[in-house]
């Protein structure tokens, strides 16, 4: 379904076709074709598709066709709590952040940063071995994902619930009902096309809001598009970093390939993870994955445990 921006065909074709031939069976929302401007149909109209998608009993996973914006439109009227009961796999990023979030927030839900529809069809935008392990009939244990020393920008250990998404989405949030909630996260954040004085604005509000009191370690993704327009603006990521995490001394890791970027990996969001600069590892310590009594992959839980320190 499109939550957010309209569908932007054919390369949503080619994802279908994609998901086909590997055997899942696409169940389409009712504006897939529509548009109402930057929209994907109207609000009621895309809140009714979100809504049949977390309800329906038959679908065992809700894989979002594009991001673009719109998912904030929806996330008051949005009522996740039906996915304790029937917990089912979310996975895209971007504006899709916002109901990932509230996913989270209301039912604890374990959701997956990863390829949206639109991107499956084309080969290099998206890792596929890193999507099996993280969703696939094998997922079920720790992942690893190394990094070098050169992504390194605070080194330490800490373990903590991986939370996050895109920055500008989660500042969004900010000093609303649906903000995320930090106490004890790894943060993860990533973002396109914003020049680092809105990043730094963006992590200003957050560190205001006390979002960055509360981590216990911060995962920054690749981002693109994010350079200066003009040079003499430029600020490089790991000073303005510096300015808004001061002297805390938590392990920051940078340069994650993960979000809107090419050869992207899929990061389950909402369970528990270490980062460890030592080891130059950034480790899901929980499987996301359960098996339900026919031996089949089940669906996607958290217990929301208390993060420690590595």
């Amino acid at each position: 379904m499109a939550p957010g921006g309209p569908v932007r065909r054919p390369a949503f074709d080619r994802g279908l076709a994609w998901l086909r031939e590997r055997g899942f069976q696409p169940v389409g929302g009712t504006t897939l074709d529509t548009r109402h401007g930057y929209l994907a149909g109207g609000d009621a109209e895309r809140l009714r598709d979100l809504r049949r998608m977390i309800t329906d009993p038959t679908i065992a996973a809700i894989w979002f066709a594009r991001g673009g914006y719109g998912c904030g439109r929806l996330v008051e009227k949005t009522d996740f709590r039906p996915l304790r009961r029937r917990p089912k796999a979310l996975i895209g990023y971007s504006d899709i952040t916002v109901l990932q979030i509230a996913a989270w927030r209301q039912a604890g839900l374990v959701t997956f940063q990863g390829p949206l529809v639109g991107e499956l069809g084309d080969p290099g935008t998206f890792d596929e071995a890193a999507l099996w392990r993280a969703l696939g009939p094998q997922a079920g244990g720790p992942l690893e994902f190394p990094f070098t020393s050169a992504q390194v920008a605070r080194p330490g250990g800490a373990e903590g619930i991986l939370l996050g998404g895109c920055l500008s989405l989660i500042a969004s949030l900010t000093g609303t009902p649906h903000a995320l909630r930090t106490d004890d996260a790894i943060l993860f954040w990533e973002d396109v096309n914003e020049e680092p004085f809105r990043i730094d604005r963006m992590l200003n509000q957050l560190r205001l809001a006390g979002v960055l009191d509360r981590i216990r370690g911060m995962v920054v993704g690749r981002l693109p598009g994010c350079e200066a327009a003009d040079p003499a603006n430029d600020l490089p990521i790991r000073e303005i970093l510096d300015r808004h995490l001061g002297s805390r001394r938590i392990p920051v890791m940078v340069d994650f390939p993960a979000g809107h970027c090419a050869a992207k990996v899929t990061l389950p969001l909402g369970q528990r993870a270490r980062l460890d600069t030592r080891s130059g590892k950034l480790t899901i310590l929980e499987g996301a994955v359960t098996r339900r009594a026919d031996g089949r992959p089940g669906a996607m839980f958290s217990g929301r445990k208390t993060a420690t320190r590595a």
